[in-house]
């Protein structure tokens, strides 16, 4: 028998010469640089908890495949209930009691009624390089009111490296937050759509990188609407971030009793020198940053 291998190559190469001609044909669409981004940084937020541990890399490294099998498939005319279940406990976010300060201090929220904490401690990509909540591990406090969403997030984190910015701020440590505004609408949908919204909140390295916030889906910019300032704990061993996000950047107009789907996650480096993303923690046990049908229900309480 014939070895088809130099035939399958020979494919491959015609193939590949094939789109180099396109790419230089006058007139030819050239690529989506932000959808490029996009894909890349799905790619490396797959969450794959079977795949292999990531290993400490420098940029460019090639990035693991993305893990596109949808968690749930149900017929298009099934009724969709009111809450997700099966991807951790619910939430209830209070209405703000008090007049908020963005200034990463605790004041404003343990002196607020119905305000409680979750934690951020289940693992949901790069398990075999998390070694712990000593190593990554946060709790997160949320209440709303007429001007946005405030969030509070105290981590823990025994090297903090963060050398980015804009876009790429998911390669450092970072705070990320998936929002539904569509609960029911897409009730089904394992893949997100334009109202599911997916932002990054960086700490900075508290020396000459600040604060800074990222929207990565649906489209990728620097969202105006949202306020941000982070402080690093004492001894280096992690830090607090505030931040209040506005309505306007979360495409939804708050009320009592609405539910929406919802999950926050620490995103971990802990290779200094590098730009990537080792592992990263959530309260959604399930968590798919593109699959809607992983994230947990939040409530807005009066």
């Amino acid at each position: 028998m014939l070895n088809p291998l130099p035939r399958a190559v020979g494919a491959v190469l015609s193939v590949l010469g094939l789109a180099v001609l396109a790419c230089t044909v006058p007139g030819a669409q050239q690529p989506d640089t932000s959808a490029t981004v996009q894909a890349v940084y799905l790619t490396i937020t797959a969450q794959a908890l079977t795949s292999p541990p990531p290993t400490a890399t420098t940029i460019g490294t090639t990035l693991p495949a993305l893990d596109t099998s949808p968690t749930a498939v149900l017929p298009p005319s099934a009724t969709p209930p009111d809450a997700r279940t099966g991807n951790g406990p619910s939430l209830i976010i209070p209405r703000c009691a008090v007049s908020m300060t963005i200034d990463a201090a605790e004041t404003d929220w343990i002196i607020q009624p119905g305000v409680s904490r979750f934690a951020l401690d289940s693992v949901t990509y790069g398990a075999g390089e998390w070694l712990g909540t000593a190593d990554l591990s946060g709790y997160v406090r949320l209440c709303w009111n007429d001007d946005g969403l405030f969030v509070y997030v105290e981590v823990t984190d025994d090297v903090h490296v963060q050398n980015q910015q804009g876009e790429t701020s998911w390669k450092g440590d970072e705070v990320e937050l998936v929002f539904d505004s569509d609960l029911r609408g897409d009730f089904y949908n394992a893949v997100w759509n334009g109202d599911d919204i997916q932002l990054g909140l960086s700490p900075g390295n508290f020396a000459d990188l600040p604060p800074t916030s990222v929207r990565y889906h649906p489209t990728i910019n620097r969202p105006a609407g949202i306020e941000l300032t982070a402080r690093q704990l004492a001894g280096g061993r992690g830090y607090v971030l505030e931040a209040k996000i506005s309505w306007g950047e979360l495409a939804v107009t708050p009320q009592a009793g609405l539910n929406v789907g919802l999950c926050l996650a620490l995103s971990d480096n802990d290779h200094i020198g590098t730009a990537q993303q080792d592992t990263m923690v959530s309260h959604c046990s399930r968590l798919r940053v593109s699959d809607p049908t992983t994230w947990v229900t939040a409530t807005f309480a009066q």
